[in-house]
């Protein structure tokens, strides 16, 4: 029960001020060219980090100890992105950065994951009203 406490309470932390998150924790972002999966994590994941998927679209790296250490996204471009059109800017970020390779991993700066971190949040609130049933969902 406590590390379900726990966990939700980080959780809480990083839907509420993900750009405080992040720049606590010191987060990178990677879009993986060939998987269309687009994540934010620490630089160098624990090994015991695992994806947990809250939902269809958003996963989180959870450690054994239930740390939070990433968010990932599964089908970014191709499914996430048209669920959520206030993310467009991360595509054409990473547009600019895949021209500059065929396969691999596109880093996007610091600056523009503070950027784009208002939008994530806003995912993620939806997320955590649904799963709480808070209903904030069908008031907006």
């Amino acid at each position: 029960m406590t590390t379900n406490i726990k966990q939700n309470r980080e959780f809480i932390d990083l839907a509420s001020n993900l750009q405080g998150f992040i720049q606590k924790n010191g987060w990178i972002s990677r879009y993986d060219l060939e998987s269309d999966a687009f994540s934010i994590t620490t630089p160098n994941l624990s090994e015991d980090a695992r994806i947990r998927y809250f939902d269809d679209e958003i996963a989180l790296y959870v450690t054994n100890d239930n740390k939070i250490e990433g968010i990932f996204m599964e089908y970014f471009k191709s499914n996430f992105v048209q669920h959520h059109k206030d993310l467009k800017p991360v595509l054409e970020n990473i547009e600019k950065e895949q021209g500059k390779k065929e396969i691999g991993l596109v880093q996007l700066g610091k600056d523009k994951i503070q950027k784009l971190a208002p939008d994530i949040q806003e995912a993620l609130q939806v997320l955590l009203a649904e799963k709480l049933n808070l209903g904030l969902n069908q008031a907006r």
